[in-house]
């Protein structure tokens, strides 16, 4: 576990690093859910022995600090990890964002389109949603919704206790519910989905992936290929395709991988050129 501190927001973001070969992987979660605990399954997958990756928890999830007075919205939680990438001196890196996390990383690529030269979206939302709080205030939710969430989402995990809720409940249980409520309005917003507007204006490879068992989305598929966005679908999984399939993610991710980013020897010093292996 590694930490960055923030001295804008006086708080930690925090962070598992895997160590490997290469420009690392910065993993991006989604929303009531901690990368942590969802996707680093996934990181370390056979199909991406060798790779470095970053596996982040935004601020107000998972090990990362809770300030109560962040906004967690899209914009900031882009912000902080920008600074994390700033901060570590990266001069290249990918990302890998899923659902929230996918919307998080279009900002943080037009951020830093020099540093960022891979954007991979897994089911990133790119609309305004519904913001799922039933039109609570959110002190409501504080005092009440976020225990009856929990309680829902305990209840579905006990009726299939090897399902994908059993063990998302504990995820979720590590989210401060200010982040949650924040988060939801925040998703409701059509600038917290500003991909449509950034995708066509960012030149590295940009793939949208899409589990097999969701509901399929052909004009998302249409709208993302005029854009110049790779298409792939994750097998054998829904929306949760970190806790249902995480081989199959990986294996997916690995396949963007060998299509659009170059295989990387050692590792760069100040002014060097990279060396790319090429057989």
């Amino acid at each position: 576990m590694k930490a960055c501190f923030l001295p804008t927001d006086q708080a930690f973001l925090r962070y598992v690093e895997i160590p490997g070969e290469g420009p690392p992987l910065l993993w991006l979660h989604g929303w009531l859910c901690t990368s942590t605990g969802e996707l680093m399954t996934t990181a370390v997958q056979p199909a991406l022995r060798g790779r470095r990756s970053l596996v982040i928890d935004f601020l107000g999830h998972g090990y990362s600090d809770r300030p109560l007075d962040f906004a967690y919205n899209y914009a900031d939680h882009a912000r902080t990890i920008v600074a994390l990438i700033d901060s570590l001196g990266l001069r290249e890196c990918g990302l890998i964002g899923h659902s929230m996390g996918g919307s998080v990383a279009v900002h943080v690529a037009a951020a830093r389109p020099s540093v960022v030269s891979l954007l991979v979206m897994a089911e990133a939302s790119m609309d305004a949603d519904e913001d799922g709080m039933d039109g609570q205030s959110e002190d409501r939710f504080l005092q009440n919704g976020f225990a009856e969430m929990l309680e829902e989402q305990a209840r579905a995990g006990l009726a299939q206790p090897t399902g994908t809720m059993a063990a998302h409940v504990g995820i979720t249980r590590l989210v401060e519910p200010r982040a949650i409520y924040r988060e939801a309005v925040s998703s409701a917003r059509a600038d917290a989905h500003a991909g449509r507007s950034l995708l066509p204006g960012l030149d590295m490879p940009r793939w949208y992936l899409m589990g097999s068992l969701s509901d399929p989305e052909p004009d998302l598929q249409r709208d993302l290929a005029a854009m110049g966005v790779g298409w792939k679908v994750v097998p054998d999984t829904g929306h949760a395709m970190g806790l249902q399939n995480p081989e199959g993610l990986a294996q997916t991710v690995a396949e963007v991988l060998a299509t659009s980013w170059p295989r990387w020897k050692g590792t760069r010093t100040a002014g060097e050129a990279p060396e790319r292996i090429t057989h």
